[in-house]
């Protein structure tokens, strides 16, 4: 069911829009970046690996801060690269698309960064943490978030819906395992849902300015006598 604003209906949105040039290109050279590293990485896994991954010890201890980021690219094998590098190039070209570099990459990693720091604080510090799955479900709250705010030519109830099942299928696993650190998605994708509400509300009046209104031809205010109402 389409929403309505008084006598018009919202006949298109900021992403009604096709995303920006380059779009595609941004989110295949992260994905090859991602790759480039963890690659790298499998090759000298005694070494770089470890300097590379997230520690506890080793970031807040020694102060080896810079593993907040290099965490995010390294992966532990192919197979946990690759269950993370689809909903990362879908997420950065939609991001990059849609709300340009200040939030992808600039917040993505400022945030997958955060992530890291607030999820490696509950942890041992012996324990490794690595991929981007922190990020990428910062990613996915930020997206979801913003589709239910900005897509107005659908009701409240028909955007929840949307949002909330496309959420369901893309982020919750369908069994869980010890090595996944589960709480690197809550956290990311908590601090995603936040960023977005305070993005839009920072950014209203431009996300609002790009709405197309067409006028309702059938449109009969609140209270008025139908125009085929019968007569007695």
């Amino acid at each position: 069911m389409r929403a309505t604003l008084g006598p018009f209906i919202i006949r298109s949105t900021l992403l009604s829009e096709k995303p920006r040039d380059y779009s595609i290109l941004v989110a295949l050279l992260s994905v090859m970046i991602m790759f480039f590293v963890s690659a790298l990485a499998w090759k000298d896994s005694n070494s770089l690996y470890a300097s590379l991954a997230g520690n506890p010890e080793k970031t807040f201890v020694e102060g080896e801060y810079w593993r907040l980021v290099t965490g995010l690219a390294v992966h532990a094998d192919f197979k946990h690269f690759l269950s993370n590098a689809v909903l990362f190039g879908l997420f950065s070209y939609l991001l990059y698309g849609y709300f340009g570099f200040w939030i992808y990459p600039l917040a993505a990693v400022a945030m997958g960064s955060l992530t890291n720091y607030l999820a490696l604080l509950t942890y041992a510090p012996q324990v490794r943490l690595v991929g981007s799955s922190g990020v990428v479900y910062w990613m996915a709250g930020f997206w979801l978030t913003m589709y239910m705010l900005i897509e107005r030519r659908y009701t409240v109830k028909r955007r929840l819906l949307h949002g909330v099942g496309v959420g369901l299928i893309l982020l919750v696993p369908s069994a869980l395992k010890a090595t996944v650190s589960y709480r690197s998605h809550a956290i990311g994708l908590a601090l995603g849902i936040g960023l977005a509400a305070v993005y839009f509300m920072a950014n209203k009046h431009e996300i609002r300015a790009a709405e197309v209104l067409e006028y309702d031809e059938d449109y009969a205010p609140p209270g008025s006598w139908p125009n085929d109402a019968p007569i007695n």
